[in-house]
């Protein structure tokens, strides 16, 4: 009787929340510490994606950090490129433009060309000469170039203004040593070009966030979060903060959920009102690990970036960076 009644409170508190967007009762904003505005590679509603000029744009919108995806290829060289494997099903559905906001698709090799592989089994070579990018809308590749990390780290080197830069580590579990060559080449390069940037590495894998723990131990981690489909009605049992902690990360990273999760924004702003509160009851005690960063990505709407300000995060992936500085300055949040 006593799990029944339980069992019903929880509907009632779920049924109850579907229908307030923001019920923030007594603002949560955190203004004495470093809010994240994050371009999520780049300005993708305006350039290419993971592109140079892509990161260029999203600096003179005002972003502070920035995210971009790693692949590895077969010659071992570390390129900014999102789809490791242009047949699995995220790299099918953005090939066909449905991936939503962005303003360019991947162009990939069609299936019997002999180059429609993963990354890891074709040079840097022949993935510049048969990858690109297509503005939506449109055929012809628009000939973006793919970078190197190298090319990315030089490049960054000097920009002051980003103080972070997540590494979103695109390496399955199936090919999870090639995350040491990311971080062998990241270790160096940080040696050569001393960038004034922190870096962050970002990873859905266990596997894979362990075998990098084991060699670098030392560097900044997010095991990211994705909330599951269908109904949630214990939104905290997906805390990213409660999984930061397993893994003893610095940072707690999680993924607002898509149309498959019912209710998805209302799921999301209580996963992260859950564990804002999370967050600082552990920083508050001397003897625990301290979470530096609660990043939610990717974040697109307006009022959606508002109400998790309300409710005490600190910082944001978005593709619309310039959407996320001017709702950062109207709470005054510190972004230096």
């Amino acid at each position: 009787m006593t799990s029944l009644k339980r069992r019903l409170i929880v509907y009632k508190v779920w049924l109850r929340e579907l229908f307030r967007f923001c019920p923030i009762s007594k603002l949560k904003v955190d203004k004495d510490n470093l809010f994240l505005i994050c371009g999520h590679r780049g300005s993708p509603v305006n350039e290419p994606e993971n592109t140079i000029q892509s990161f260029e744009r999203a600096m003179r919108e005002g972003v502070n950090s920035l995210e971009t995806d790693l692949c590895v290829t077969k010659d071992k060289e570390v390129i900014l490129w999102h789809d490791w494997n242009p047949n699995e099903l995220v790299a099918l559905i953005r090939e066909n433009g449905i991936e939503p906001d962005v303003a360019y698709k991947p162009d990939f090799p069609t299936p019997f060309s002999g180059f429609r592989n993963k990354t890891s089994e074709l040079t840097l070579s022949e993935i510049r000469q048969h990858f690109n990018y297509v503005k939506k809308g449109e055929s012809k590749s628009v000939n973006a170039h793919i970078p190197t990390f190298r090319e990315f780290i030089n490049w960054i080197k000097d920009k002051n203004q980003i103080k972070y830069v997540f590494l979103d580590i695109k390496v399955p579990r199936d090919e999870k040593e090639l995350i040491l060559i990311i971080l062998d080449q990241l270790v160096e390069l940080i040696k050569e070009f001393n960038p004034s940037a922190k870096f962050i590495i970002e990873t859905f894998y266990t596997e894979v966030l362990e075998i990098a723990k084991k060699k670098y131990s030392d560097l900044n981690y997010s095991l990211d979060v994705e909330i599951p489909p269908g109904f949630i009605f214990l939104p905290r049992i997906h805390s990213t903060i409660k999984t930061a902690l397993k893994h003893k990360n610095n940072i707690a990273i999680i993924m607002r959920p898509r149309q498959i999760t019912i209710a998805n924004w209302m799921t999301f702003r209580r996963v992260i009102w859950y564990d804002v509160r999370r967050r600082l009851r552990l920083n508050k005690k001397l003897d625990s690990p301290k979470i530096d960063f609660l990043i939610g990505c990717t974040i697109n709407d307006k009022r959606e970036m508002e109400c998790l300000i309300k409710s005490g995060i600190n910082g944001m992936q978005t593709d619309y960076p310039r959407r996320l500085t001017n709702v950062a300055k109207m709470y005054n949040l510190k972004r230096e």
